[in-house]
């Protein structure tokens, strides 16, 4: 990694990690929150943490069974996942 490189990780890293702990914080002050349950498997995609997501998006199925939302993120996430180099978790 160059050294240009690597403020732009700095931000990308912990910027997720922020967006995770604020998204995870709405979920246990406000309660259930299909909305939220989406942008936090996402927050986990972009970071190629994939079985986060999909762990995430059945976790959410079981609190809003039926939602198609969720249900066609998971099939989505599951897809990539399935493609990715490194399907079991955040590549290097």
């Amino acid at each position: 990694m160059s050294l240009l490189d690597y403020p732009k990780k700095l931000y990308y890293d912990y910027g997720s990690r922020l967006a995770i702990f604020l998204v995870k914080r709405r979920l246990r002050k406000k309660g259930l929150d299909p909305g939220a349950w989406l942008v936090l498997a996402r927050l986990y995609e972009v970071r190629r943490e994939f079985s986060t997501a999909i762990s995430t998006l059945e976790q959410a199925l079981r609190l809003y069974p039926g939602n198609a939302a969720l249900e066609i993120h998971l099939k989505r996430i599951k897809a990539l996942a399935a493609s990715a180099p490194s399907a079991s978790g955040r590549s290097a």
